[in-house]
């Protein structure tokens, strides 16, 4: 039977803490071929020096000036060869026996898009600390009624439209026609990754592996919060450009216009944004052709305008602009991080 040959990228930046578990745990996976392209991006903590003496016949290490992550992968996937490809974080890991088993479900069934796993949460040092089982727990906001969202569809499509419950980039498995149709990733620095599944599961079938199999590492590191008018803007423009058209959806309507008017009321969560989204909704469905791309230019003017606003928004602190508090426990203060991470790390 022949081996499947999986192409691997690393987007790198600044974790010379962490790269060298990240590049092991590929290397070690089993069932395939593997191809590892490790894109620097940019890295002023050393990174590249430990990556240069990680020298493996399955390694690839390609260095560039900083970028932005969405750039790094799209470097290091537009070099690949791979007849499936995956993405792994330079700060996470991977589980072994992972590419073996997302490999299993696209023998099963050729027509799926995308293929994740369930989350194990690890700590700086890479202890274990609890696991996100999809869309179930753990949520990067406040969720009162989970039984009227989406959430109670138990359906991978719906539920992306609440959360980006894949939670990042290294949850990623598809095959190369998944790219060549839906790539490649937007400039978005912090949802880039909800971007990409948005597209890929409007029309194609995604799977969830039941098993912990991305070690997801919570640090002081993470890109979260460093500029949360900008993570929340995005955030705005993902829903602005995503819901509508799975709204669309065939099917989507069938289980009745009261029960999806009150998921829309209770899914949806912009963080007090909620006058910015419709109004960046509109511009986007109805504005001049590409508006939804120009959005994301740092200069746009129109850009200027909403970010401002929720600017103020978050600012005056309006109900729902800053999600509460979790409780205390075993994960405590770790929990607390997920949520913003989970809603802002790529």
């Amino acid at each position: 039977m022949t081996r499947s040959f999986v192409s691997v990228v690393i987007p790198s930046y600044n974790h010379a803490s962490f790269v060298a578990e990240a590049v092991q745990s590929v290397l070690g996976q089993e069932g395939c071929e593997v191809e590892l392209i490790v894109v620097d991006d940019g890295s002023t903590d050393g990174s590249p020096e430990v990556l240069r003496g990680l020298a493996a016949p399955r390694l690839r290490v390609v260095e560039q000036a900083n970028r932005g992550a969405h750039d790094a992968i799209n470097r290091g996937l537009g070099e690949a060869s791979g007849d499936f490809l995956a993405i792994l974080n330079s700060d996470d890991r991977w589980a072994p026996g992972r590419l073996q088993a997302a490999l299993a479900v696209f023998g099963r069934d050729p027509e799926t898009a995308l293929v994740g796993s369930w989350i194990q949460l690890i700590d700086e040092a890479g202890r274990p600390l609890s696991v996100k089982h999809g869309y179930d727990d753990l949520d990067p906001w406040p969720v009162a009624e989970p039984a009227r969202t989406f959430k109670a569809d138990r359906d991978l499509r719906t539920a992306l439209l609440s959360q980006n419950y894949w939670a990042t980039t290294s949850n990623y498995v598809f095959p190369r026609s998944t790219w060549e149709r839906h790539g490649p990733f937007r400039p978005l620095r912090f949802a880039h990754d909800w971007d990409f599944a948005l597209r890929v599961q409007r029309e194609g079938r995604a799977h969830m592996l039941e098993a912990p199999l991305l070690e997801y590492r919570i640090h002081g590191a993470n890109t979260i919060r460093r500029d949360r008018p900008v993570m929340v803007y995005e955030i705005c423009w993902v829903l602005a450009v995503h819901v509508m058209p799975h709204l669309g959806r065939p099917g989507f309507w069938e289980p009745g216009e009261g029960r999806r008017a009150e998921q829309l009321l209770r899914s949806i969560h912009v963080y007090g944004c909620d006058k910015v989204l419709w109004a960046m909704t509109a511009h986007v469905q109805q504005g001049p052709p590409g508006a939804d791309l120009r959005l994301l230019d740092p200069q746009d003017p129109a850009r200027l305008v909403y970010l401002a606003e929720v600017e103020r928004t978050l600012a005056a602190g309006e109900p729902g602009a800053v999600p509460p508090a979790v409780p205390g426990g075993r994960l405590g203060g770790a929990v607390r991080r997920l949520r913003a991470v989970l809603g802002g790390r790529a």
